[in-house]
């Protein structure tokens, strides 16, 4: 028994099924530890996008757990998704654990201590790619889903263990594809999005930051370049730069963050001005704002440079992968599901984690296009960490969210006939 589950004298379920649970996860932590390992090893980077090899390492180990196959939903045989429902037959809620499965590219190789997909373990720590994002989570889930086979007769109604494809990549082939093709139904979701910014599990994220994607694309006079001055030729590049430096500096609003020109290209070679250049901006927008107004906002200012440099020509282009526009999230303090995670949290952790907003965008807003509630972020790892080189998570953290995820699981689904 962990010593931090004797603390579960005041939890709303009995205090033998909790330590049911949580006596599963401590006498699974080692297979747990090596599960995660290998979802770290098996490379699922979006683009290209091909989540099949990770899938298939997810399901032998739900065989292993007696969870049986999961249903593999897939628009395109490469993106599976796979969905584990466990039933009662009992009337109740149902709640769906989230997290994905693919993760962003490895990025510049040398710039990695050990290999990203040689899952190391050094100062309590599992380095490689996806251990933050998300595959620490996904593991997690997977066991918590396993701790709560076990107390079937504690709760009631319905609980899903959703792993999903594509979230690096716009969820096209992922949730936002589920959500349109009518395969999402619940009361309730949590996804295991890193929740820690300078401590591992810091904040319960009940909100998230909204994304807007654009590009802008900027003309020029393409000529011999040895006469560009001669006959005063524009050059796209230049342009381009100027534009960038203004969006970064002027397009600023209070909650938001700007990244210009996170895409960059322009020009053909030496001795060419460049007729043509495009960059890209990532805007990241607190809860309240609304697509069509930013996009007005951003079109007013394009206007406004155009007016004061008689040689821009330049347009925004709304066409942008992986998605133009991604919903800002609020879920509200007083749902059960939000108390039943804050309870469980409070047992589990030395420190309680204080509510917070998930600064980057996450597959909650197709969630709740489907209908369905859902907590944007609360897993191990460091979001920093998330898409850079050398990325980890802690350990302990791994485990104490598998308890944390099956003690919210099982208050949420709480049977009050048990």
């Amino acid at each position: 028994m962990n010593p931090r589950s004797e603390r579960m004298t005041s939890h709303p379920q009995t205090l033998k099924h909790s330590r049911q649970v949580l006596d599963f996860i401590q006498s699974h932590e080692t297979r747990l530890l090596e599960f995660t390992r290998d979802l770290v090893a098996t490379p699922s980077p979006t683009p290209p996008g091909d989540e099949r090899a990770v899938a298939a390492r997810i399901v032998s180990e739900l065989e292993k757990l007696n969870l049986g196959k999961p249903e593999v939903i897939a628009g395109k045989p490469e993106r599976p998704n796979l969905l584990v429902r466990l039933r009662t037959g009992r009337a109740g809620r149902s709640l769906i654990l989230n997290g994905h499965i693919d993760t962003k590219p490895a990025g510049e190789l040398a710039r990695w201590k050990t290999p990203p997909f040689e899952p190391v373990i050094h100062k309590g720590n599992l380095y490689g790619l996806g251990s933050t994002d998300m595959k620490g989570a996904v593991a997690a889930m997977v066991y918590a889903t396993a701790a709560l086979a076990t107390v079937r007769p504690a709760w009631a109604g319905e609980l899903q263990l959703l792993l999903t494809a594509d979230e690096e990549g716009g969820s096209s082939w992922g949730v936002k594809y589920l959500a349109e093709q009518g395969h999402l139904k619940a009361d309730a979701a949590l996804i295991g999005e890193p929740s820690g910014i300078r401590r591992e599990l810091e904040s319960v994220d009940l909100d998230s930051r909204g994304l807007l994607c654009v590009r802008f694309c900027v003309h020029g006079d393409q000529m011999h370049s040895s006469l560009s001055d001669e006959f005063k030729a524009v050059n796209a590049s230049v342009k381009a730069a100027e534009l960038i430096l203004n969006f970064k500096k002027h397009f600023q609003r209070p909650g938001m963050t700007v990244n210009a020109g996170v895409t960059l290209q322009g020009g053909v070679y030496f001795g060419v001005v460049p007729g043509t250049a495009e960059f890209g901006c990532d805007v990241r927008v607190p809860v309240g704002t609304r697509e069509a107004t930013l996009r007005t906002e951003v079109e007013d200012w394009l206007r406004d440079c155009r007016r004061k440099d008689g040689d821009l020509r330049a347009e925004a282009v709304w066409e942008t992968p992986p998605s133009i526009w991604i919903a800002p999230v609020h879920f509200p303090t007083d749902h059960p599901l939000a108390s039943s995670l804050v309870e469980a949290c409070r047992f589990i952790l030395p420190e309680p984690p204080a509510l917070g907003c998930f600064p980057g965008a996450t597959d909650a807003p197709w969630f709740v296009a489907a209908g369905i509630p859902t907590i944007p972020a609360f897993g191990p790892g460091l979001l920093p960490l998330a898409h850079s080189p050398n990325e980890c998570v802690r350990v302990a953290s791994i485990f104490e969210c598998s308890r944390i995820y099956a003690l919210c699981a099982l208050g949420y689904l709480a049977d009050p006939r048990a």
